[in-house]
Order: C-alpha cells, then sequence, then structure tokens
C-alpha cells in the first residue's frame, strides 16, 4: 500500500496511470475479487463451488509460492475470486431452515412477531396535498426488524430473518436496537410486474430481507418489549443524529431539511420532489452523503488541528478517526466507505512516513465494500463514487496541470502586478473547476443514464459553485451542532442558511433551464461496457495511444447516439396492458413507429408513472409518445399524465366531450399541465376513425352529448384493427353508455380490455350462481382473451362472465403483451411467462 520515500527528489515526468496499478500489490486482488461477483452475479456460483475452488486454489499458492511465485501469484487471485463469488452467494441465498421467509406467503397474511429493531425507523412526514392523489397520504414508517419469534396457533415459535417493516403512522417512540412485538400483514416481497420495472424483491435480498410486514392506519400495534438501544451501537449513532436534527431544526427553522440531508445523511428530511429536483439537475452527489463530504470535513479538521499546533502524525490519527465515526455516523453508505479508507490509507502514510500508492488505497477501498456488503459494488452510488474518484485522481489531475512555462514566459510572468497575478489565479482556479465539472459529468452521463434515465448537461454549470456553497455550509453547519450545546450557534447558523438558501435557488433555476436535464432510454449494455473499456484507455494510457483511445470514443458516441436515433420500425403491432394496479394504461406501438397510450393512471398516484410506465416505455426505447387517449375524466385513468409530460415529449392528447367540463381540481391540474407544455388536444365521438400506418382505430363510444351518469357511461371506447386482428379498450364503460354502445353490434374481437377493470357491474353473469351466463358485455364483444387491469386477485365472477374466454388478470399475469403479425396474433403474461395464440393469420 505504500513504499518508502526515495532519497532522491529530483524532479521526474509524471508516469502513466497504468504503470502505478501494475505496481499496486492490490489492484490484482481486487479485479479478482470483482470477477468473482460478477460471476456469482449473472452466472451463479453455488456456495459449495465457491468455498472449494478457494480451498484448493490456497492449497495451490502454499505449494508454490517459493518455487513458482507467479503460479501462486495466480492461485491467490484464483481463491480471491472464489472467496467473493462464495460471500456474495452466502449473503444473498443462505438462511437459517426458521428464517421468516418459511412462513411468509404471497398473499399478505396477519401475524404477530417479535424481533428488534435492526435500523432507526425512516419517519416520513405527510406529503403535500395533491389533486391527482384519490386518498391523500399520512405519515409513516418504515425500518427493518430481527425477527426472533413469530406466533403460531401452537403459540410463540422461534424465527430468524430481517423483515422490512412499513407503518402508516408515526414510529415516534421505538429506536434502533429496541425489542418489539408487531401484529401486521406478513407477505413476501414483490417482484416487477411489468417489463422495466424495478426489482424490489431483489433489491430486498441484497439486504438480506426476505419478508414484508405492513401495519395499517396506526403504528400502535407497534409495542415496545424491551428498551435496547443503549446497549446498540447503532442506537447510539441514531440517537446523536436525532440530537442532531433537533439542534439543526432549532437553529435552522427555514432550511433544516436540507441541512439535515446534507450534514446527516437523512434523506427523509426533504420531500421526495425537493430530492427529484436534485437528480433531474444532475447535482445529487453534493447532497447526498459522499466522498465529497468527508474530503472537505477531513481537510477542515486537519486545518484547524495544524494551525493548532497539532504534529502531523497525531493530527493524522486524529482525521482518520474522526472520518470513520462521521462515515458511521451518517449510514456507511459505499461511497462514504471508500473516501473514509482512501483518506486513512494517506494518513497512514503520514504517520508511517511512507509515500502511498494511491491505487492500492483505491482498491482496498474496493475490497473493504465488497466486505462490509457484496451488494453494493451492483449499486448506482458505488459505481459513480469509484467511477469518479479513478476519473478525477488519474484523468482529470493530469490533464489540467499547468503546463510548465518557456524561460520567455517565466519572464514575462515575473513583470506581472499581483493584482494580475491573483485575477489569473482566480481564472485560472475557475476554469479547472468548470472543467472538472464537465468531465465527470460527461464520464458519468451514461452511467447515470442506465441507473435514472436522465442525463443532465446543466450540471456541468452547477456543479462548481454548488461544491463550494455546500462546502461551506458543511463546515459551517458543523460547527453549528458543535456549538449549539453553548448556545454560540447564530454566527455559523446564518452562513449554512444562506449557503444553503443560495442553493436551493440555483438548483430550482437549473430545474427550468430548457434542455437542462433529458430523460432517455438507457444505452444498450454492450455499447455501455465498450465506452467505459474505452474510458479506462484514455485515462491510463498517455502520450499518442491516450489521444487514440480519446478519439475512438468520439466514433463509439457517435455509435451509441445512431443506434438510439434509429427509427422504431416493425412487422407487427404490439398492445401492452401494464400491471399499474386499480387504473389503467395500455401501451399501443404500430409497425411505423408511433406510440400510442389508452389512459395513464392509477389510484396509487402519480408515482406510477415513475415506477411502471416510464421504465417500460424506456426498456421499449420509447422516448416520444404520439398521443394519449384519455378514456374519461376519473383520476386512476389519466393522473399520471403530468409526470408523463415531464418526461416524454407527448405529440397529442385526445378526450371525449365531457373531460374538460367536470369540475375537478385533478382535471384543472392536468389541463394545466397540458398547457404549461404546449401539448395538442382533440376531443372524439363515436364514429371517428383514426389511422396509423395499417393500424386502425374506429371510435365506439361516447356520442358527442350524453348519456346521463357518471364519467364511466361516458368512457372512451376504441377497437382497434391490424393484419385482421382486433383489440377492443372499453375504459370504465359500464350503466346507461354500456347499454347505448351495445345497442350497435359488432364483429367478435379477439382481446378485449374488461370494463372497468373487471368489477361485477361491468359485465354482471346472467343466469344462475350454479349456471352462470356470460353477461351483456362479453355475449357482444365474443372475446377470445380478456385483461383486467386491477388491483386484487382475480375475482370469481370474471371466469363466469366472460364465458370460454380466456382471463387474465394484471396482479397474477403481470404486463400483457398481445402482438399483432399476418401470421397470427399472441399474447404473453410477464409475471407468468404464459405464452399463448390466441388467433391464426387470416
Amino acid at each position: 500500500m505504500s513504499a518508502p520515500l526515495p532519497d532522491d527528489h529530483a524532479a521526474r515526468p509524471p508516469e502513466a496511470p497504468w504503470r502505478e496499478f501494475a505496481r499496486a500489490p492490490l489492484v490484482p486482488v481486487a479485479l479478482a475479487a470483482s470477477v468473482g461477483l460478477l460471476a456469482e452475479r449473472y452466472i451463479g456460483v453455488p456456495l459449495g463451488a465457491g468455498l472449494i475452488v478457494a480451498v484448493v486454489a490456497l492449497l495451490g499458492w502454499l505449494s508454490t509460492r517459493t518455487g513458482a511465485p507467479q503460479t501462486a501469484s495466480v492461485w491467490l487471485l484464483v481463491c480471491a475470486a472464489a472467496l467473493a463469488a462464495a460471500h456474495h452467494h452466502s449473503h444473498r441465498h443462505t438462511f437459517r431452515a426458521d428464517d421468516i421467509a418459511r412462513f411468509a406467503k404471497d398473499a399478505p397474511q396477519a401475524v404477530s412477531v417479535r424481533g428488534r429493531l435492526a435500523e432507526e425507523p425512516d419517519r416520513f412526514r405527510p406529503p403535500k396535498p395533491d389533486p391527482l392523489l384519490t386518498q391523500q397520504r399520512a405519515a409513516s414508517s418504515a425500518s427493518v426488524l430481527d425477527v426472533s419469534e413469530i406466533e403460531t396457533p401452537d403459540g410463540w415459535r422461534p424465527a430468524s430473518g430481517r423483515v422490512r417493516l412499513s407503518v402508516e403512522g408515526h414510529l415516534s417512540d421505538v429506536h434502533c436496537g429496541d425489542v418489539v412485538e408487531v401484529t401486521g400483514r406478513l407477505s413476501k416481497p414483490d417482484g416487477p410486474h411489468n417489463p422495466g420495472e424495478r426489482d424490489y424483491r431483489a433489491f430486498l435480498l441484497d439486504r438480506r430481507i426476505t419478508a414484508e410486514l405492513r401495519v395499517k392506519r396506526s403504528a400502535d400495534p407497534v409495542v415496545r418489549l424491551e428498551e435496547g438501544w443503549r446497549t446498540s451501537l447503532f442506537g447510539w449513532l441514531a440517537a446523536i443524529r436525532g440530537w442532531g436534527a433537533r439542534a439543526l431544526e432549532r437553529n435552522l427553522p427555514d432550511e433544516s431539511g436540507l441541512a439535515t440531508a446534507l450534514l446527516l445523511g437523512d434523506s427523509t428530511a426533504l420531500e421526495r420532489e425537493e430530492w427529484d429536483v436534485y437528480v433531474r439537475t444532475g447535482v445529487i452527489h453534493v447532497l447526498a452523503i459522499s466522498g465529497q463530504h468527508l474530503v472537505i470535513l477531513g481537510w477542515f479538521a486537519w486545518l484547524v488541528l495544524r494551525v493548532c499546533g497539532v504534529r502531523s502524525r497525531h493530527g493524522a490519527w486524529a482525521v482518520a478517526l474522526f472520518l470513520l465515526a462521521y462515515a458511521l455516523l451518517t449510514g456507511a453508505r459505499p461511497s462514504a466507505v471508500r473516501a473514509a479508507v482512501m483518506v486513512c490509507v494517506a494518513c497512514g502514510g503520514i504517520i508511517l512516513r511512507r509515500r502511498v500508492i494511491s491505487a492500492n488505497g483505491l482498491a482496498l477501498a474496493w475490497l473493504v465494500v465488497i466486505a462490509a456488503n457484496p451488494t453494493d459494488p451492483f449499486t448506482a452510488g458505488c459505481q459513480l463514487s469509484f467511477l469518479s474518484v479513478i476519473v478525477l485522481l488519474y484523468g482529470a489531475v493530469r490533464w489540467l496541470a499547468p503546463r510548465e512555462l518557456s524561460p520567455v514566459e517565466q519572464l514575462i510572468d515575473e513583470t506581472r502586478g499581483v493584482p494580475e497575478k491573483l485575477f489569473r489565479a482566480a481564472l485560472r482556479a475557475l476554469w479547472v473547476l468548470f472543467a472538472v465539472s464537465a468531465i465527470l459529468t460527461a464520464v458519468n452521463a451514461p452511467l447515470v443514464l442506465t441507473w435514472q434515465n436522465v442525463a443532465s448537461p446543466v450540471a456541468v454549470f452547477l456543479g462548481p459553485p454548488l461544491i463550494v456553497l455546500t462546502a461551506v455550509a458543511l463546515v459551517a453547519g458543523f460547527l453549528v451542532l458543535l456549538a449549539a450545546p453553548l448556545g454560540l450557534a447564530w454566527p455559523f447558523a446564518r452562513v449554512t442558511e444562506l449557503c444553503l438558501g443560495a442553493c436551493e435557488w440555483m438548483v430550482h433555476l437549473g430545474d427550468r433551464v430548457p434542455f437542462g436535464h433529458l430523460y432517455a432510454p438507457a444505452p444498450a449494455v454492450w455499447w455501455l461496457v465498450g465506452f467505459y473499456a474505452l474510458v479506462a484507455c484514455v485515462v491510463m494510457l498517455d502520450g499518442t495511444r491516450a489521444k487514440r483511445a480519446l478519439a475512438t470514443v468520439l466514433v463509439w458516441l457517435f455509435v451509441g447516439v445512431a443506434v438510439g436515433l434509429s427509427p422504431r420500425t416493425s412487422d407487427e403491432a404490439r398492445v401492452t396492458v401494464l400491471a399499474v394496479g386499480h387504473g389503467g394504461c395500455v401501451v399501443v406501438e404500430t409497425p411505423d413507429g408511433r406510440v400510442l397510450l389508452y389512459d395513464a393512471g392509477t389510484t396509487a398516484g402519480p408515482d406510477a408513472i415513475r415506477r411502471v410506465v416510464a421504465p417500460f416505455l424506456w426498456s421499449r426505447g420509447i422516448s416520444r409518445v404520439d398521443e394519449v387517449f384519455l378514456s374519461h375524466a376519473d383520476l386512476d385513468h389519466f393522473n399520471g399524465v403530468p409526470e408523463l409530460l415531464r418526461r416524454f415529449h407527448v405529440g397529442q392528447v385526445t378526450t371525449t366531450p365531457t373531460f374538460a367540463n367536470k369540475d375537478a381540481p385533478g382535471v384543472t391540474a392536468v389541463l394545466a399541465a397540458l398547457e404549461r407544455h404546449g401539448v395538442r388536444t382533440r376531443v372524439v365521438v363515436v364514429g371517428d376513425r383514426f389511422t396509423a400506418g395499417d393500424v386502425t382505430f374506429d371510435v365506439l363510444h361516447p356520442p358527442r352529448a350524453g348519456p346521463d351518469g357518471n364519467e364511466n357511461a361516458r368512457s372512451l371506447v376504441l377497437l382497434m384493427r391490424h393484419a385482421g386482428h382486433t383489440v377492443l379498450l372499453t375504459g370504465d364503460l359500464e350503466g346507461e353508455g354500456q347499454t347505448l354502445a351495445l345497442a350497435k353490434p359488432v364483429a367478435p374481437v379477439d382481446v378485449m380490455l374488461a370494463p372497468h377493470h373487471g368489477a361485477k357491474a361491468a359485465n354482471a353473469p346472467r343466469g344462475s350462481p350454479e349456471r352462470p351466463e356470460p353477461g351483456a358485455m362479453a355475449l357482444w364483444a365474443r372475446p377470445k382473451l380478456v385483461v383486467s387491469s386491477q388491483r386484487a386477485g382475480p375475482p370469481d365472477h370474471l371466469t363466469a362472465s366472460y364465458g370460454g374466454a380466456t382471463v387474465w388478470d394484471t396482479p397474477t399475469a403481470g404486463a400483457v403483451s398481445v402482438r399483432s403479425h399476418t401470421t397470427g396474433l399472441t399474447a404473453t403474461a410477464f409475471r407468468t411467462g404464459e405464452r399463448r395464440v390466441i388467433a391464426r393469420g387470416k
């Protein structure tokens, strides 16, 4: 990790970075461990196989380390890879026989469990009232429970494992380390229901969480059995964070949320919309606890210690211990751990008076992160942290270093006065700050696009001033915490408040800059791997080889843009009914590349667009929606439109005659969003026909006026035709509207969206309970496949009410994709993997 200081201090030309990595003994170990992680993550390595290979490799190393050192090194690397694979497998897949997952079912079941809180509860304040929500959300809490017992019909029995605890209410009187009894609904974590959707089950498994426990309507079912936070390290850390948050709230009433997030890493201190602003503008790193924070505080602590006359070796011990404690206090995120380890390595070099090989420190940090949690390298924060520091230390610092002045330039420089020199130094500092910001933004952009589907050019200009402001706010805020017990926090609080207020103003201004941020599909994996392989060449090589690599990067960027902008054409039409819960969103992709949406809403709220609809569209390579059809003015069918407009260019929105007339805050909000984004609107009525290439849409309902009743009766009914196949989209059609529509006969359809989420009133079965007969809607449309977009599992009446038709509901089947081709019509259920031929070519 370090090398003795040479006796000869003569200046030498800087060497290519790859040479330093080649000399660092921990770098090949870190690379081997990474290979082991990748193999286990994406291929699968049984635990026994990993351990056997590790033992064999260790024996091979022991037998060859004296006679064949190179062979011994290979054996050692194989051992490191095998141990990393075994560690990852053990972390994600090895659990005790009485793990709580053995008691959890897919459907939630009422249970009582006991255990110890493994984390301080996150306490979420009630969000601001939202006119697009069918039901306003209350305060909530979340934590992780280490289970010790579960109540069964035979009494309490031992259990183990970790559950995700979600409570509707504030857990204000329990803390990390406390033993509690909880009565709630236990279930297995749900996997993705739609293509592109985040795999929540895999996310929890990375944290060794195998079940969920939900407590509804109150925090009363959470009862403390025993106080335990005083005997827990993490309990004390949580108590210190709580004290710090209260001190910031008292001294910074206007900016306490931002200050708490910046200083203590509390992500619940800000509303989600505030976090999203920092994400969209590409500067979330200045707010979330990262290596930048530790470096700033470490530099400040070092400066104070040196001013106070503390010897450098003693100061190095103090800075190392301080940063390790701060990393633990703020949650030990991978980026903070990386910075703490690298700073500790630097401090170790000072203490031992040896030159530090920074590549060794970086490799050690990587190995520490893997040891702490082998799944962290597969998270966005960890990847961006290591990528940024490598590019910064081995690329930007070298590229932006001032060149050596010629003798003539040195003479000219000596003639300049002090003010001119200061001015030129300030200009150069600004140039370096913005150049570093541009380099890191450009290098990180593909990875950010992969994880968050957003590119933020405005970050180049926001980054430098925000780093300066948050650095001052971080130091001043830390002094607020130190001075608060003495009653001397006022001057530091005002400085902190001023800096954070300026940060907020700049970020919100950047969020409004046209094209300051752009949403787009993620790049292909093959392109991403190629891009970062070329970036590694640019960073690690020097001279002509680095320039050639840079030219290849530019060519590779052109290839990526060309692939991304290539026309989306096909020889088939695709209709996908997304699983959004109680709501609706149907995506139609026509052969000529157009994309149409039928409804975009759900009772879960606008957030479903961010979680479900947008990821699906991006997974299909879609960045533009040509038209959105809104079936009627019920929130669960249109409340996602504003979020859709924020992420995609929408060409046109089509509504029914009565949509804009409904006096409801949600309708007003959507119409305002359409006007703000300059989206055209049009109204359609029965008898209208539209075409998209060789796909046609016929409007079967509603008429220009009426019918009477609620909005369901005036739902927009579309009949889509392609290659002799038909798909019927029905909205919430029922009541007088359904009677009116059914008065005009139609030919049998292939696929039908069940009206009103499969509600019994929209197609009630006839006949007796013993011998039910198909309902009126089923007899009219005579579908072969019925898809019901709903929240709960399949109601018993669906199969009976639709006669002999196949019925798929989205909670069970997940997203349903229907593909129309000249050879036939097929349907695929995403969650179950079932595939059926609905109709053959005509």
